[in-house]
Parts: C-alpha cells; structure tokens; sequence
C-alpha cells in the first residue's frame, strides 16, 4: 500500500502536464530563475513557527504586516489579509463580518461549501440568485444584475451580497452593475474570485476599444467591497494560500480582521506565508511578463483548435480565457471519457463536467504544455474518427426551482429515496467542486432526488451523497 508521500514522487516523475491547480505547476524553475533559489531548496528549514523576529499573522506589526501592504498596492485595495486557510477562511470572515447573525445573505446557488458554512455558524438565512445557463454550451452562466435587483427588492433587509465570479468554468459576471444594485439597496457585496486572482493583471495589460472603453474582468476593478482571491490557483503561492481584498470604506476591517482570526490556525504555516510573499514579489516585478507569455500561449492553442472537426472550445466575451473547456461529444465522447483520454496522454485536466473537460491554465504553464495538449487532442480526434462518431446528445446543467426555507440546526441522515420533501442541510454537489444541485435549506423534489440517483448511477460521483446512498437533512 503507497502513501501521499509515494504517489506525490510518482506523480512528479511522470512527466505530466498540469492544466489544474495550482498555478505554479510544480515548476520550481519558475522561482530559481526570479531569485528565489535558496528559498524553494530548503523547504524544512522554512517551516517555522511564530519565534521572535518572524511577526504573527495574529498580530502583524513587521514583515507579514509589510507583505498585507504590498498586495494592497498591487491589488489597489483599502486593506489586505494573508488567508492561510485557503480562500474558505476569507469567505466566512467577510460573511460573517458583514451579516448580523440571523440575517439574510444573497448569494448565487453556485457559491462554495464556505458560504454555507458561515450561514451556519451565523445563523443565516439564505436568499438565493438563479445563474443563467447557456442553452448553447449547457453551462452554468453569469448571474445578471436584474436577478440581484429582483433578490434584494424581495428582501429588503439582506445586508449582504455574494457573488462567485468567475464560476468554476470561468464564466464572469457583470460586477461593475451588481456592485450598483448592491449601493441601490445598501448591501454589501462580496466576490468570490477564488479562480481569478489573475484577472487584475490580464486588466492592466489590456487596451481601449475603439470607444475608448476598456471591459474589466477583476471584480477589484469594478467596485466590489471585498474581493478573495486564491493566488495559488493560478498565480504563484502555495495550495491553501491566498488573500483578502477590502476595496471601499463600507467595510469594517476590524471586525472582518477579528472574525478571520477566529477562523484561520493560531499555528500559521509560514512556508505558505512566504509563497505568498514570493508570489507578490515575482508579480510585482515580472507580471507584465508573465502576463505577455500567458496571453500569447493562450492565442496559440485557440487559433489552433479553431476549426479542428468535433472539437467544441467554448468561447465567449463573457468567458475567462485562462480557463479551457472543451468537449468532443461529436465523437460520442462524454466528459469523463474525455478527461481518461487526456490522462492516458499525460494531460490532467481540473474538471469534468457534463460533456466538458475544464482546462486551468496558471502562470506556470509553458508554451509546451499547450503543444502537448493539441497533440493529445489530435490522437484523440484520429482515434475514434469522425465518419464512426455517434453524436451524444448535449449534457444541461440542472435547473430546478426549489421551495427555499430557513437552514436546518440540526441533521439527521436518512436515504436519498426517501427525501422528498425534507430540508437539504449540506449541499449536493457534482465532484469535483461543480456547482451544487441542491443547496441547504432548499426542500428537496421528486425531480431532483431521480435526478441525482440517475447521475449515480451514470457514474458521477456526488459529494453530499455518500457511498450507501444517505444524505443529510434537517431534523424533525
């Protein structure tokens, strides 16, 4: 029997490209070559505690205080906190931070398990948004701002909102106007930019349009209150690392500073600390590069797809292009088959969904990387043959309009069969992460309970359903 330990070492001599997270992509070159070489040599002799002269994250004063300040500059925010429990931990505290306890919270039904989490540690209630869905690709889509205005006029005492952008696929929606309905309605807003920590440098390299208009994509750019990025998804830091933006004065950073520390280790890993100082550093002196090479990659492989028969490359202006979705279900070809196939050329992929395979491509990706995937799609295309493919009809997201009600206290686990009509009290979700099915505090139907089964059965694994079929729910 191996270990993390075995296959970690195994995984790392396969000579297999990453198109996943996070963004480093286990390329080491990619520091020594920035100057960073003693520091990435030694990672033992890195892992320390809070000994005198390192300062505490708990309460910062010199050196982590000086890293806050500088992702502030680059970022352009107010404030910025160092998250070492992964972007969960900045989603909670600003949640939290934000909406009295027992409150309401606006949110997209594709938000993260952390959004959850604070709902029910604070006792909130939910107010969910309907992302739309691209009848073209069968993807969950951007949340309009109309959706927002039309949640927030329904519950006039929702104090905050949250919104995930860009989603799991890479789809961003319009922050600019949300953040204008949220000022309208006084709520605070929230982005969730998890995926995007790259967007607020792909913004400082782009031009006007012939109007003189530039579109920004860095919800940073466009008058969100806080931001949380994950760096390490696409940028440089290490997994687990990432920071939180304060933009606008409507924040209490105290208090957001007060509920982060309750939620972060009182044992912080200054080995992710210093990623995420390394990680500013090397984007503070040669993002602009980075940047140039990332976006010139990227060129390459969508002018190389284009017009390759049975390939479906999802695009659109609305869409982070860092992130790939493909599909070959002209071929017949599912997701997950895909995905195999991929794997079986040396190409993991970040997810699977539906008839799609979702590429994420990250400051450390090289010119190579793409070569090889347009390879791999070429075998792949020449293996199955167009004149045998049997086109499998497009794979939808599920749009289920469920009754909502408040967060369930307590749980009990019964078996999904048996659910319908019972409160979900911890969200169904298609892994890896997807977007939930069911959310908690939405009363689950016959439709989505023999949605979800036949799912099962298909082979999609559920997080929210274990291996005997039971899920949680609310107590009677």
């Amino acid at each position: 029997m191996s270990g993390i330990t075995d296959f970690l070492i195994e995984h790392k001599n396969s000579n297999a490209v990453s198109f996943h997270m996070p963004g480093h992509k286990g390329r080491s070159e990619i520091f020594t070559k920035s100057g960073f070489a003693p520091w990435i040599s030694d990672m033992v002799g890195n892992d320390i505690t809070e000994i005198p002269g390192a300062d505490a994250l708990f309460c910062p004063r010199s050196s982590i205080k000086e890293v806050m300040d500088m992702y502030a500059a680059l970022y352009g925010a107010k404030h910025t906190e160092l998250l070492v429990n992964g972007s969960s931990a900045g989603v909670m505290a600003s949640i939290l931070s934000v909406v009295p306890r027992g409150g309401k919270l606006v949110l997209g039904r594709n938000s993260h398990h952390s959004a959850y989490s604070a709902m029910r540690l604070g006792g909130i209630r939910p107010c969910y948004l309907r992302p739309q869905i691209s009848r073209k690709y069968g993807l969950l889509g951007a949340v309009l701002p109309e959706e927002v205005d039309n949640v927030l006029s329904l519950n006039p005492d929702a104090r905050a909102v949250l919104i995930t952008s860009p989603n799991y696929y890479g789809v961003l929606s319009d922050i600019e106007a949300i953040a204008a309905v949220c000022r309208h309605h006084k709520a605070i807003l929230i982005v969730d930019q998890a995926h995007g920590a790259h967007l607020k440098f792909f913004d400082d390299t782009r031009t006007p349009d012939e109007a003189g208009y530039i579109r920004y994509s860095a919800a940073e750019n466009q008058k969100a209150d806080i931001v949380i990025n994950s760096t390490h998804k696409t940028l440089l830091s290490f997994t687990g690392s990432g920071i939180l933006n304060v933009m606008s004065d409507r924040v209490d950073v105290q208090k957001l500073a007060d509920n982060l520390r309750m939620l972060q280790t009182t044992s912080p890993s200054y080995i992710l600390m210093s990623s995420l100082d390394v990680n500013c550093r090397i984007m503070s002196r040669w993002g602009s590069e980075i940047i140039s090479d990332w976006a010139e990659d990227l060129k390459y492989f969508y002018r190389r797809a284009h017009g390759m028969k049975g390939l479906t490359v999802v695009r659109g202006a609305e869409l982070d292009a860092t992130k790939i979705n493909i599909s070959l279900s002209e071929f017949g070809i599912n997701g997950s088959r895909l995905d195999k196939e991929l794997r079986y050329n040396g190409i993991f992929s970040e997810m699977v969904h539906g008839d799609y395979v979702m590429l994420m491509t990250g400051a450390g990706n090289r010119r190579e990387d793409y070569v090889r995937l347009i390879k791999a799609i070429e075998r792949i295309i020449e293996a199955y043959g167009v004149e045998s493919a049997k086109p499998s009809p497009l794979a939808t997201i599920p749009d289920f309009v469920l009754e909502p009600a408040a967060l369930p206290e307590e749980k009990e686990l019964v078996p999904l069969y048996r659910a319908e009509g019972r409160i979900l009290h911890e969200p169904i979700i298609t892994y890896p992460p997807g977007s939930p099915i069911a959310c908690p505090g939405e009363r689950l139907s016959y439709d989505v309970i023999a949605y979800i089964s036949e799912a099962i059965a298909h082979g999609d694994t559920m997080s929210g359903v274990d291996d005997e079929g039971m899920i949680w729910v609310g107590a009677r």
